[in-house]
């Protein structure tokens, strides 16, 4: 039985897309504990006496970040729809960084507000503070890197591989007063998954010009996205651990049971507290 050329083109988009799929589920995440900068007793007095009380609201802003820390996808078929594309460079960067901090809002609201916290996120140009004594978490994109999904796909292995890093910064807010209460740097990539060329032959990617055409062609005739980035979901999951970190930052602070305290891989520690990576640093200005 002999399959039609579109029928193997098209079973060869799909081992693509599963592979793809795969791939996202293998992503690398770490949180790194910084050290908090120590408030003014005087100009923060307010906020430091309010910390072990429950927050009113948990306000997490969409992160800032500059263009120049953006790394488009660099796969030959991304390089050629740019090409047809009427956005700038510096436009389509911007799009991906806003779609990440936009993501990593999202989700990180979700999660805090299963945990039972009431919680809102300020989009990005929204800069209008909740009153009452609030927690507010915000930061910034440090490095937003695509990188290469052709690569990512059919060799694997890291190579290609995309990246999200992120700086955080935790106040407490008390009457206007505000004091920094955790500090950290988060880190995810899309991992290390053998790609394509490890398990299919040769001949799927010699047709690869002809699918890349008939996709631009597709792609450019309906106005529509090429995908979903991976960025999107390593966006997704820092949102995840960052609610983790803070539901533990909850659990020492009393506001939760120490068995709802989400886990985090912590690339540093406290030493004093145990050698198994799991024990937060919290506020040693206390």
């Amino acid at each position: 039985m002999h399959l039609h050329p579109d029928s193997l083109i098209g079973a060869r988009i799909v081992a693509c897309l599963v592979m793809s799929t795969a791939l996202a589920t293998c992503a690398r995440l770490s949180i790194s504990p910084q050290a908090t900068q120590h408030p003014d007793p005087v100009l923060a007095y307010q906020a430091i006496e309010t910390e072990r009380v429950i927050p009113d609201w948990i306000e997490v802003y969409d992160f800032h970040f500059s263009t120049s820390s953006v790394q488009e996808n660099s796969s030959p078929l991304q390089r050629t729809l740019d090409l047809l594309s009427q956005d700038s460079p510096d436009a389509r960067r911007d799009e991906v960084a806003a779609d990440a901090a936009a993501n990593l809002s999202v989700q990180t609201v979700k999660r805090l507000d299963q945990m039972g916290f009431s919680v809102i996120r300020i989009p990005r140009g929204d800069d209008v503070p909740m009153h009452g004594n609030n927690l507010v978490v915000t930061g910034r994109l440090i490095d937003v890197d695509e990188g290469n999904s052709l690569t990512r796909i059919a060799v694997g292995l890291g190579a290609g591989e995309s990246t999200l890093d992120t700086e955080v910064k935790v106040y407490r807010v008390s009457q206007g007063e505000r004091a920094e209460v955790l500090a950290f740097t988060t880190h995810a990539d899309s991992g290390r998954m053998p790609g394509l060329a490890e398990s299919m032959p040769l001949g799927v990617f010699l047709i690869g010009p002809i699918t890349v055409l008939s996709t631009v062609r597709d792609t450019v005739m309906t106005g529509q996205k090429l995908y979903s980035t991976q960025m999107e979901y390593l966006a997704s999951e820092t949102g995840d651990q960052i609610s983790n970190y803070l539901s533990q930052y909850a659990a020492e602070e009393g506001w939760i049971p120490g068995s709802k305290a989400k886990s985090v891989n912590l690339v540093t520690y406290d030493a004093s507290k145990g050698d198994d990576g799991t024990a937060p640093i919290f506020a040693p200005w206390r």
